[in-house]
């Protein structure tokens, strides 16, 4: 999603009034090296049940399963992440999506998902003819 303004202010409101095809946008997150090598493709929207790695934070180097994803607050939850309230009732601690890393894609009898292999296609394809953005003005 491209913000206009400079201003942080206006950047977060920016953020705030995504509309749902915006966001999904902002939960593209890296791929581990292992990955990138084999399937040539350096992000990938992030979806529920792949497995990821915490690269910061409290919770650095856990690995787990993405229980949920939160298009509103743009957090998620790992099924190894999980805090202690007062009360001794566990819960799942939201991290931010910036702080993780996929290591492992959700797969549906050994088969990747459709849509997704279609994404990665067509990404390969952009690298292959090497298309860059234009540069320069008038």
């Amino acid at each position: 999603m491209k913000v206009k303004s400079k201003k942080p202010s206006r950047q977060r409101s920016a953020l705030m009034k995504a509309k749902n095809h915006q966001v999904s946008k902002l939960f593209t997150v890296p791929l581990d090296t292992t990955l990138q090598e084999e399937w040539g493709v350096q992000r990938l929207p992030l979806r529920k049940d792949d497995f990821v790695r915490v690269a910061s934070g409290e919770f650095e180097g856990i690995e787990g399963k993405v229980l949920t994803l939160n298009k509103k607050t743009r957090k998620i939850t790992i099924e190894e992440c999980t805090l202690q309230k007062k009360s001794g009732e566990n819960y799942y601690a939201p991290i931010s999506v910036s702080k993780v890393i996929l290591t492992k894609f959700t797969t549906k009898k050994n088969k990747m998902d459709p849509s997704r292999e279609k994404m990665i296609e067509r990404k390969m394809k952009l690298e292959a003819e090497d298309i860059s953005p234009k540069k320069g003005g008038k």
